[in-house]
């Protein structure tokens, strides 16, 4: 069975996204810089998937990357077109085997493009600099222009220690729930079921939900979105929109206080506090007590 290995968010700018994590209790990892044009400001936490959120660095590289064909950039780019700088476009699985996996996806008909490879550096807290290398492999639904899917190998992974960005201010312990919304959640139930290489996939009436060990994936219609998180939502129809995301914290009092003391705007619901998305057509942060 895969982990969440990660989610990945779209931005304007990285300064702005940053801004607004900060004022929610975030701690922001240092930019990361891809080959291809985009850069990155990650959120990592004590339990479940990382939080990676993706800019636009160097629009000359970015487009060159389209040109030659970079499945990443390509699905960057598509779902930018399609929903604006404000969102949730892909859902990552982590991997042990990215080419077997790409052969996998080809002969099952929901390949999501060709293979990408790329490392890049990272700094290390004690100023060290190391190289991370990776491999990623495409997945996608035929009725799911919009939902985008990959899965990670790590080729090379040197070690990190990162327990400075797993302390976060607002108490997260980590994000426990991905929700995606579409009209026909049970069309997506057997693409999640062999994506996770999960057997507790559950059908029930307007929800999927896929549990794996870091994690729950939550495929909902719009109107229990809307029910359940208190989140208007544009018409998506069979298509399949990443929506949401729910964070587990220690203690929910806390939390409300820090959004309280940073004109945070966000309301209560269903237990959870849901900060208001940063525009209309953006995803959503929800809030539990673990």
């Amino acid at each position: 069975m895969r982990l969440i290995d990660h989610c990945v968010l779209v931005a304007d700018k990285l300064s702005a996204a940053r801004e607004r994590y900060r004022r929610m209790g975030f701690t922001v990892a240092p930019d990361g810089v891809h080959p291809f044009g985009t850069h990155n400001a990650n959120l990592y936490f004590r339990q479940g998937p990382m939080i990676e959120t993706l800019a636009i660095a160097d629009p000359a590289k970015y487009a060159e990357a389209i040109e030659n064909g970079n499945s990443f950039v390509r699905n960057d780019a598509a779902f930018r077109r399609a929903h604006g700088q404000d969102g949730f476009s892909q859902v990552v699985a982590t991997s042990t085997d990215a080419d077997r996996d790409h052969r996998d996806f080809s002969q099952r008909g929901v390949s999501g493009g060709d293979l990408v490879s790329f490392s890049r550096k990272f700094e290390q807290p004690d100023g060290s600099v190391e190289t991370l290398a990776v491999k990623l492999a495409f997945a996608s639904h035929p009725k799911a222009p919009s939902g985008f899917f990959f899965v990670c190998e790590e080729v090379l992974a040197p070690k990190m220690d990162r327990s400075s960005l797993q302390n976060h201010e607002n108490g997260t312990l980590g994000a426990t729930c991905v929700i995606s919304c579409t009209s026909e959640p049970s069309a997506y139930s057997d693409f999640y079921r062999e994506l996770f290489g999960s057997t507790d996939v559950i059908v029930r009436d307007q929800a999927v939900d896929c549990l794996v060990p870091n994690g729950r994936l939550s495929i909902v219609t719009p109107e229990r979105f809307s029910r359940e998180y208190g989140v208007g939502l544009r018409p998506v129809g069979s298509d399949l929109l990443h929506s949401g995301l729910i964070f587990g914290v220690s203690d929910l009092s806390r939390t409300e206080t820090l959004f309280d003391r940073n004109q945070v705007p966000f309301k209560r619901h269903n237990d959870r506090l849901i900060a208001q998305p940063a525009s209309w057509l953006g995803l959503f942060f929800g809030f539990e007590a673990v």
